[in-house]
């Protein structure tokens, strides 16, 4: 009778047995699965999680499949040809593992602090999974330097998004993971706020006044007027189309100043429009004239924010009317939502900021003009 249930018993454990070896690794992978692949958890700690285990699935993977050749290679028949395809295998997989656990480690380093940036023209798409596979939901940018950002996010973050989207233009404020793209938060707002301005600080050398007449591109800061060769020592260069010949003088009493409108680019495609003048009496090379007015439109999106500045660190596709406002104050003369017209008192044609917004709100062309158009003796 004892006999008969110690093998009853040692039945039900092997069957116990049995069942954990067969089932252990089916749940497992049932829940591994589920967790790479649940899109609620791809934002933040969770999503830095996903990555390590999807990437430590891979270099587990990567390994047993090394030390498969590794194991072959001892026991083939030495042949050289045998020899270099194992050899070759196992430097594959050490690539692989070295690739796939890099960016974990180094990001590792980055949860505590991850890197904050703004991201404008946002796209939001959507990308259908293929099989039983979810549809995985993506926020995609342009940060203030020009930098494309694309990163994972879930649905109900891609619907908010959407739903923003369709009644104003938004911004996106986004903290992440540099190495394995995972961000960590997400908000969405109407326009910069101060940490997105203290993050693009201007130069130091970029008076905060509008009537300072200065705007900085690139790193260079230019005070209107200043010498054509300003520009042209700083690497921008006159379009083909734009005559390499003299401006005239002005050589009569009251007489206008000749100039010559000019395209200038850069080796960043970046163009810029500018009037140059010439006030002596004789004539000049058109490479010696003065910049006395500067036109810059952001419709071809060539500047990226930080790229170019004006007065007060307000970037160029970046700030809107309210930011203006409350840096140079009410204008001198206002068209609805679209233009700010910036003018000195007694030279309202000639001395004057000229700022355009886009249907969206955000800054698109200004024009900064600081020069007579006559001689007055």
């Amino acid at each position: 009778m004892e006999k008969n249930r110690g093998s009853e018993r040692g039945t039900k454990l092997f069957v116990a047995i049995l069942c954990v070896i067969i089932l252990a690794p089916i749940i497992l992978l049932i829940a591994f699965d589920w967790f790479i692949n649940d899109t609620d958890l791809v934002i933040g700690a969770t999503g830095f999680v996903q990555k390590a285990v999807f990437r430590s699935g891979l270099s587990l993977a990567a390994l047993i499949i090394a030390i498969v050749c590794l194991v072959k290679m001892f026991l083939s028949d030495k042949r050289a040809k045998h020899i270099v395809g194992y050899l070759t295998g196992v430097l594959i997989c050490a690539a692989a593992i070295f690739f796939s656990i890099r960016p974990i480690v180094l990001d590792a380093t980055y949860l505590d602090h991850p890197i904050l940036t703004y991201l404008n023209r946002l796209e939001l798409d959507r990308s259908s999974g293929t099989g039983d596979a979810p549809a995985r939901y993506y926020l995609r940018g342009l940060d203030a330097e020009g930098k494309r950002h694309s990163f994972e996010i879930s649905k109900g973050r891609y619907d908010e998004g959407v739903q923003l989207r369709g009644e104003k233009y938004i911004l996106a404020k986004a903290a992440y993971l540099p190495h394995t793209s995972v961000l960590m938060t997400l908000e969405y707002i109407e326009e910069l706020d101060e940490a997105g301005r203290e993050l693009y600080l201007p130069n130091p050398e970029l008076p905060n006044n509008w009537d300072s007449f200065a705007v900085q591109i690139d790193d260079d800061v230019y005070t209107i007027p200043c010498r054509l060769s300003d520009f042209l020592e700083n690497g921008w260069s006159l379009s083909e189309e734009d005559p390499d010949n003299r401006l005239a003088g002005a050589d009569k009493p009251y007489c206008e100043f000749p100039n010559r409108n000019l395209t200038l680019t850069n080796d960043k495609d970046q163009s810029i429009s500018v009037t140059v003048y010439n006030t002596s009496e004789s004539p000049v090379p058109i490479k010696e004239g003065t910049v006395g007015r500067l036109s810059v439109s952001n419709s071809s999106h060539d500047f990226h924010g930080a790229d170019l500045q004006l007065p007060g660190g307000m970037m160029l596709g970046w700030v809107t009317i309210e930011d203006v406002i409350d840096q140079y104050g009410e204008p001198s003369d206002r068209y609805k939502t679209f233009n700010l017209t910036y003018e000195l008192e007694g030279s309202e044609y000639t001395k004057y900021l000229d700022l355009t917004f886009d249907r969206d709100g955000f800054l698109s062309n200004a024009v900064i003009q600081n020069h007579e158009y006559y001689r007055e003796y």
